[in-house]
C-alpha cells in the first residue's frame, strides 16, 4: 500500500507568491503602456502646437502683402474686382451683385466657409519654407461698392482733422478713409490651418 503525500505548506507558499508575481507583472505591464500612449498623446500635441504656431507666424507675410498692396493701389484701380479684393465686408464672390442690406445678401464673410480659390484670393506663396500656403483677401468696411457718399453706404472709417494756422486764422481740414479688414488663411503640414484678420486704414 503506498501512502499519499500532502504537499507541504512550504510548497503552496511558493505558488501563491508565483501568482501575486504574475499579477504584479501584468499591471506594471499595463502601467508602462499607459505611460507610453500618454507621452506619445503629448508628442502629437506639441507638435500640433509647433505647426500652428509656425502658421500664424507666416500669416504676417500675408498680412503685409495685402498692406503693400492697399498702399500702392488707387481706389479705382482695387475697384477692379481682382482677386482677393472686395469693396463691400460682405461680398464672397467676384460677381459682387449684393450689397451687405439687401435681402438675401451673404451676410457677414465667415472665412471657414470662403472659396480660397485664385478667382478669389490673392497667393502670397505656395510654399513658405516650412510647408506653408499663404492667401489673403481684403475687404472694404462698407455695405456697398462704390464711393463713400453713394446711395445706402454705411462705412467704417477713420477721420483724421488737421489745424494749420494763418495769420492769427485757423484752418481746419477733415478727411475721412475707409476701414479695411485683411483675412489670411496659412495651410500648412498635418492639415494645419490658421487664419488671422488685421484691421486698418
Amino acid at each position: 500500500m503506498v501512502a499519499s503525500r500532502r504537499p507541504s505548506r512550504h510548497s503552496r507558499q511558493r505558488g501563491v507568491a508565483l501568482l501575486i508575481a504574475l499579477i504584479m507583472l501584468v499591471a506594471m505591464m499595463m502601467t508602462g503602456i499607459a505611460m507610453f500612449r500618454k507621452l506619445g498623446g503629448a508628442a502629437i500635441l506639441a507638435g500640433n502646437l509647433t505647426f500652428t504656431s509656425a502658421a500664424i507666424n507666416s500669416a504676417e507675410e500675408g498680412s503685409e502683402a495685402a498692406r503693400a498692396r492697399l498702399m500702392g493701389s488707387s481706389t479705382a484701380t482695387l475697384a477692379n474686382g481682382a482677386a482677393g479684393y472686395f469693396p463691400a465686408s460682405c461680398y464672397t464672390n467676384t460677381s459682387q451683385t449684393l450689397d451687405c442690406t439687401t435681402a438675401g445678401a451673404p451676410g457677414p464673410f465667415d472665412p471657414t466657409a470662403f472659396a480660397w480659390d485664385d478667382t478669389v484670393s490673392t497667393l502670397v506663396t505656395a510654399d513658405d519654407g516650412a510647408g506653408n500656403q499663404v492667401r489673403y483677401v481684403i475687404h472694404r468696411l462698407c455695405s456697398v461698392a462704390g464711393s463713400l457718399s453713394a446711395s445706402g453706404q454705411m462705412c467704417s472709417y477713420s477721420s483724421t482733422v488737421t489745424t494749420v494756422m494763418h495769420t492769427d486764422v485757423p484752418e481746419i481740414t477733415a478727411s475721412i478713409a475707409p476701414l479695411y479688414r485683411i483675412t489670411t488663411r496659412v495651410t500648412g503640414p498635418r492639415n494645419t490651418i490658421a487664419y488671422t484678420q488685421v484691421t486698418l486704414f
